[in-house]
């Protein structure tokens, strides 16, 4: 059966849109569980809705009420996301030593200073016949390109800094923690929560929303912090920090690398109360079963094991 014109404009995710705009009921709410905006699925809605040349989905007191033609067309479209996930899951035995295959990994900054050169090393000793693809995290989090696949890991700060999302399976790899750094020597002490908001910070950007964890625990407090410059990277950040009084919230562990490098780049402990963090990888739960998700899976738990 061919396809019309209208039904080949949709996309996976509009119908991953369409399901979960029917068991919520709310256009507010779909848009914050998938980090988009409410514009972008105002937009996947009209699609739906001039493929299927019927509202779909009613403004009430309820919230967005189906119509009859949702009603029916609900249960074929999980028919067609469930088939995909199978169409995912389905994998024959995986052998990196003979198989040359290509993996995508959606994941931060931090990732890759930290567990890419691990991994790689891992790989390349090993002589697997595989590659690594990083793609950069962006501010709409690519929920339909994970569940279905396309994505094979992703990376993400946690725990509590997104949320658990339908169809995704979660492993935290390890914990971490922020210190304040600055130009200088080291400070065992830890820095007190005033001396630290009179002070102007880099805010590095690999945190790719406006705000971060540092923000949203100073928002509980009912206090904010000032930003002075905001860096492309890390190591930008950082260089930013040299004869300056200015103030960078930094990893723990990428503190360490840099400090190699950068002797001059001191580091005190937090105020008492800032939450620590963990990092998480993220993938589909169709790929439960798939031999090459398990091996990449087990791949990043090894090179984690080293860091």
């Amino acid at each position: 059966m061919l396809l019309n014109n209208r039904v080949r404009k949709l996309d996976f995710q509009d119908l991953v849109i369409f399901q979960l705009i029917y068991k919520h009921r709310s256009v507010t709410e779909v848009a914050e569980q998938l980090s988009v905006s409410q514009s972008t699925i105002s937009y996947c809605l009209k699609r739906l809705r001039d493929c299927f040349d019927d509202e779909l989905f009613i403004n009430s007191r309820l919230g967005m009420s189906p119509t009859q033609r949702t009603e029916a067309l609900s249960p074929r479209i999980q028919s067609i996301l469930n088939q995909m996930a199978e169409c995912v899951q389905e994998d024959a035995a995986f052998n990196p030593n003979a198989d040359s295959s290509s993996f995508t990994i959606y994941a931060p900054e931090y990732f890759e200073i930290l567990v890419m050169p691990e991994l790689m090393k891992n790989i390349l000793e090993a002589g697997y016949r595989v590659s690594i693809n990083i793609k950069k995290p962006e501010k709409d989090l690519p929920y339909a390109d994970i569940v279905g696949g396309q994505i094979d890991l992703a990376i993400f700060f946690g725990p509590g800094f997104y949320r658990t999302y339908p169809g995704l399976t979660t492993q935290t790899l390890f914990r971490d923690h922020l210190l304040a750094v600055q130009d200088g020597e080291d400070d065992p002490r830890p820095l007190p929560l005033d001396d630290m908001l009179e002070r102007r910070h880099v805010f590095p950007t690999p945190w790719i929303s406006d705000s971060n964890m540092v923000d949203g625990w100073l928002l509980s407090q009912g206090r904010h912090r000032t930003i002075a410059a905001r860096a492309n990277s890390y190591y930008s950040a950082i260089e930013l920090l040299t004869g300056t009084d200015l103030l960078l919230m930094l990893p723990r562990r990428i503190h360490e690398r840099v400090k190699r490098q950068q002797p001059n780049i001191g580091a005190r402990p937090v105020p008492d109360g800032m939450p620590d963090f963990t990092l998480d990888m993220v993938w589909s739960a169709a790929l439960a079963n798939s031999q090459a998700n398990i091996w990449l899976r087990q791949q990043l738990i090894r090179a984690c094991a080293n860091i």
